[in-house]
């Protein structure tokens, strides 16, 4: 059940990842005629563009996942996923086609992201839906996993790509091969989800009548701080894993590493990332929701810059990878503790329009912006060490977050199909 739930989110993840390795490689095809600064800046703005449309993905997806069931949910948003990915790597480049080379780009990255605007969210609620309290954390942070695991799998790619392929190779058509492969994995994907059923909170809502009718103007009638909220909550978990994962690739090749060494800094990070997901969810389980939360959010904010400098004068590889783990920890630990919360905060008639919204927006505003604005701070400071501020400011509004998180779950047990009422009342912002 939850490795169904999971998939789909393997592969969203998947697809942003090696669209963030092959980074450098990117630029160069479908922006020749720019420098090399400004050409991968024009690359991540792309990257950028499928954040941007998330939103309006989650004002689809997850309303629907309210009206007609997580599962079925879950099956569409694959299924548009699974399709549009392959179609980049069968993308001419700007060498054939000019300047329609990267407006197909964009295109094919903004049908991306109105898919990913309701794959998490959904794919996190039918996980925690399934779950017993004492056990939901480990199993919301389960789809996390997946998401960890897009990444290890898109690395992995890239790295044997960069491993068995000459430069003239990779640029020619080796670069294609890691987007083609998304599509045996979405049509795995969906058969197995064609094999789930619907999750017992969602169909005791239906068999009782309970499931709203109108769940967007349900949620911002009498919900629109839970939205705040799961922006707040989210700002360090967008935020962290793109940045230790993908800017943080860029960052060590700009050192001077090669591409080849670069990508196996990553992989072992991802590969210790999957590691820490399972003890997240269990710290989450024996110590709750907000005190893990805000542990994380003030480490984070004190070792970053640290750590990132120490990166600078590494040495070598294998000090860049211990700095480079030790930057991972963080963010990684509170992406395994954050699903649960987002389930628990938000109502279940209206559990995917909050959460689905509220996470499109952060994925839009923060998550979309954070690599193209990393690329301008080091184009405009020549410091490839300035962005590692958007990954504390990040850290410092899940703080915040956390402290309501808190009040929120003090002022009622977790929301497992929870009344509306009851809930409208106490989703009013912290005073």
């Amino acid at each position: 059940m939850t490795i169904a739930a999971t998939v789909g989110n393997t592969v969203e993840t998947y697809d942003y990842a090696v669209y963030g390795f092959l980074a450098t490689v990117l630029a160069h095809l479908f922006f020749p005629e720019a420098t090399p600064g400004v050409a991968l800046l024009s690359t991540f703005a792309i990257f950028g563009a499928a954040f941007v449309v998330r939103p309006l993905g989650s004002f689809v997806f997850g309303p629907l996942a309210d009206r007609i069931g997580r599962r079925n949910t879950l099956i569409i948003t694959l299924i548009l996923m699974a399709v549009v990915t392959p179609l980049i790597g069968l993308l001419p480049t700007a060498e054939s086609i000019g300047i329609a080379a990267p407006i197909l780009l964009v295109i094919l990255r903004l049908l991306q992201g109105l898919a990913a605007g309701g794959e998490f969210s959904a794919a996190v609620i039918y996980a925690a839906e399934f779950s017993p309290h004492n056990v939901r954390g480990r199993m919301a942070g389960r789809v996390q996993f997946g998401s960890i695991a897009g990444f290890l799998l898109a690395a992995l790619v890239v790295l044997a790509v960069n491993a068995t392929l000459t430069s003239e190779q990779l640029s020619s058509w080796g670069w294609r091969l890691p987007f083609l492969l998304a599509l045996p994995m979405g049509l795995i994907g969906l058969y197995m989800r064609s094999k789930l059923g619907e999750t017992p909170e969602y169909s005791a809502l239906e068999s009782r009548e309970e499931t709203s009718e109108t769940p967007t103007r349900d949620a911002f009638t009498h919900f629109w701080p839970l939205v705040v909220l799961i922006f707040l909550i989210g700002s360090l978990h967008m935020i962290g894993i793109y940045m230790v994962y993908t800017y943080l690739q860029t960052y060590i090749i700009s050192l001077d590493y090669t591409r080849t060494q670069a990508t196996f800094v990553t992989v072992i990070s991802l590969i210790i990332g999957l590691c820490l997901i399972p003890v997240g969810g269990r710290i989450t389980d024996r110590w709750g929701r907000w005190r893990p939360l805000l542990t994380i959010c003030i480490a984070v904010i004190l070792v970053s810059y640290p750590l990132f400098a120490a990166l600078a004068h590494a040495g070598s590889i294998g000090t860049v990878l211990l700095f480079a783990v030790l930057l991972s920890v963080g963010p990684v630990l509170y992406s395994a503790i954050v699903p649960v919360t987002y389930v628990e905060v938000v109502p279940a008639q209206v559990r995917g329009t909050i959460f689905a919204v509220g996470y499109g927006l952060v994925a839009a505003i923060l998550g979309g912006t954070a690599l193209p604005l990393s690329q301008f701070l080091v184009n405009i400071t020549g410091n490839g060490q300035a962005p590692v501020f958007i990954l504390i400011a990040s850290a410092a509004l899940s703080a915040v977050a956390a402290l309501w998180v808190r009040r929120v779950l003090a002022a009622q047990p977790p929301l497992m199909a929870a009344d509306l009422a009851t809930t409208a009342k106490n989703a009013a912002a912290p005073s």
